[in-house]
């Protein structure tokens, strides 16, 4: 019986010391990342974006280093020239308690081949709001969330978020990095997808109906037109013809966003 006891103890222990909580891999990635950019104090990031939203020209972001309350110093936006969604490091440790306040830790799974944490988020509207430009989409409300963060160099991997619209829909949004590279220091996803499901089931088919045969009636008037007007219609129009007509027939909107080039410690211009 004493055998028996001290070896569920032992067992107990070894259990308890290995348990993770979602503040310890939280406080882990934040202070990997900061430390990453010990010799870092400003970065500029030029991007593309691909699918339903697509950039006329590539977007260039800047940041410098600032440091937060905790002692913790991160790369903060400073000027960008488009409104992206945004997963900056920044926007984690600014929302810190939030998230951490509603986060329960469920273990890991395997993204990519990656093993990754996996930290439920009940109630992740503030953090999504801050992520998606400060605002909430007048559509949709984030209601709760999961962060999967790689267990080996704690990067982000992907995030969940459930969507409620107007109250009787629900659909959701998956944004995964991928494609990490090193620079100076810093591992960067140089690529992000982002897919929004669930769109069309708000929709009756009757409304389904009705916007296809808007896209024939555009495509229609495109077809007759003539000369410059033509021209216009089919850089302009025809691209978001096709991305409409691709977001009914999977029944949601992706994105991508792809990093084409990365530098650090330049002149941020006035």
């Amino acid at each position: 019986m004493t055998t028996l006891l001290t070896a569920v103890l032992i067992l107990f222990s070894a259990v308890t010391i290995h348990a993770q909580s979602a503040a310890d891999i939280l406080d882990r990635m934040i202070s990997e990342y900061s430390n990453s950019i010990s010799g870092i104090e400003t970065m500029m990031v030029i991007t593309k974006m691909e699918g339903l939203i697509e950039s006329d020209e590539p977007d260039t972001t800047y940041y410098r280093k600032v440091t937060m309350d905790d002692g913790t110093e991160t790369m903060q936006e400073v000027s960008s020239s488009a409104d992206s969604p945004s997963a900056d490091y920044y926007n984690f440790q600014r929302n810190y308690d939030i998230i951490v306040e509603n986060a329960t830790y469920e273990g890991t799974e395997t993204i990519d081949g990656r093993t990754a944490h996996v930290l439920f988020i009940e109630d992740v509207s503030a953090f999504y709001g801050d992520m998606m430009g400060g605002t909430q989409p007048e559509e949709g409300e984030a209601q709760s969330g999961r962060l999967y963060i790689d267990s080996s160099d704690y990067v982000l991997l992907r995030m969940s978020f459930e969507l409620q619209f107007d109250q009787e829909f629900s659909g959701s949004v998956d944004i995964n990095m991928k494609d990490y590279q090193n620079v100076n220091g810093i591992q960067m996803p140089f690529l992000t997808e982002m897919k929004i499901e669930g769109i069309s089931e708000q929709f009756s088919a009757e409304d389904l109906a009705e916007a296809r045969q808007g896209l024939r009636q555009l495509q229609e008037q495109m077809d007759n037109a003539s000369g410059m007007q033509r021209r216009i219609m089919e850089r302009t129009i025809r691209p978001q013809i096709e991305r409409f007509e691709k977001m009914l027939e999977e029944d949601g909107m992706a994105m991508r966003m792809i990093t084409l080039e990365v530098e650090t410690n330049i002149d941020i211009p006035d």
